[in-house]
């Protein structure tokens, strides 16, 4: 069953989005919806590797099929970006883009 965000995370989600636009960043944050930290879009995937307690990324970026892989093996639960390429029945992943929020 897929994931769906709630209203809390959407608009904790909405918020950092904001901040994000034009930075090609992404947040990680915990089940808590603690920041866990930044990285540069390009450092996404290998610092998913390197961590094991991600709930949720929300990057300026478009979610595609590498980066949902990458999510999924690293049990992430969200993904939220400026756009997206993987359409929701593609991924058990709660899948959002700003615009949505």
């Amino acid at each position: 069953e897929q994931k769906q965000l709630s209203q809390n995370e959407k608009s904790i989600f909405r918020e950092i989005s904001g901040a994000l636009v034009g930075t090609r960043g992404a947040y990680l944050f915990d089940e808590k919806l603690n920041i866990l930290g930044k990285v540069p879009f390009a450092e996404l995937q290998a610092t998913l590797k390197s961590l094991n307690n991600v709930y949720a990324i929300v990057l300026d970026g478009t979610i595609d099929s590498e980066l949902i892989k990458a999510a999924e093996m690293a049990n992430v639960k969200c993904v939220v970006a400026m756009d997206s390429k993987v359409k929701p029945d593609e991924t058990k992943l709660a899948v959002a883009t700003l615009s949505e929020l």
